[in-house]
């Protein structure tokens, strides 16, 4: 007879106590909105247990929660930075971790900046091309929820705003892992997403891609763009 191990709740369910657990972690900061968050986290779960934990949700708002809880998280990051360095890391992975709630539920993700942010930092740590791998795939999940609002961005005078730093950075996230098929397709999102940038980011790419050690294959990928875009 086989013994089948019982699990509480589904994989979207499971996800976010972790996220929780990992938010409790950072009690011993002493935030002084910890409370306020807590509480906002105890919303999320509650929902996951009433229509499970990558249900489309029928109700009106959940997006003001989830931006509320991005905001507090980016105002935790900027006062950890300054005291407690190490915590940014646990930080940044909350509100990664918020991003995928909001994502497994169709929410839109309307404080976009924090995550951004969290995912620059995540893609500048990555050791080696798996986690640069992994860091390129939950880009490309932000990317997916925030077009619907950010794709006709007609904003040129702000080189900051996340329309054109997700795209910016999931071409140069994808650039390091050598990976043809994720830097053809990061590419082709840039082309499209940001016609006036691409020939200056192209160029810039290849400047950087004359460093020794760069991949010949990712190379003469850069170099085809420059041509197309010259």
């Amino acid at each position: 007879m086989s013994v089948h191990t019982l699990h509480f709740g589904d994989e979207g369910q499971a996800a976010t106590r972790e996220l929780s657990r990992r938010l409790e972690s950072l009690a011993r900061l002493d935030f002084a909105t910890f409370g306020t968050v807590r509480d906002q986290m105890a919303t999320l779960e509650s929902l996951d247990r009433q229509y499970g934990g990558s249900a489309k949700l029928p109700l009106e708002d959940v997006d003001t929660v989830v931006a509320a809880l991005h905001s507090e998280l980016a105002r935790w990051e900027a006062d950890a930075a300054r005291r407690v360095p190490g915590a940014v890391e646990a930080i940044d992975a909350a509100a990664i971790g918020v991003a995928l709630w909001a994502i497994r539920h169709d929410v839109p993700l309307t404080a976009v900046e924090p995550v951004v942010n969290a995912l620059a930092r995540r893609a500048n740590g990555a050791r080696g091309k798996a986690e640069a791998a992994a860091a390129f795939a939950l880009m490309q999940a932000v990317i997916a929820n925030v077009a619907p609002r950010l794709s006709a961005d007609l904003e040129r005078s702000n080189p900051e705003r996340p329309w054109r730093l997700l795209h910016a950075n999931l071409a140069i996230t994808a650039i390091r892992t050598e990976d043809p098929a994720m830097i053809g397709f990061a590419f082709d999102a840039l082309d499209a997403a940001l016609p006036d940038e691409r020939a200056s980011f192209y160029a810039e790419a290849r400047a950087l891609a004359l460093a020794p050690g760069i991949s010949p294959v990712v190379r003469a990928l850069i170099e085809e763009r420059c041509a197309k875009w010259a």
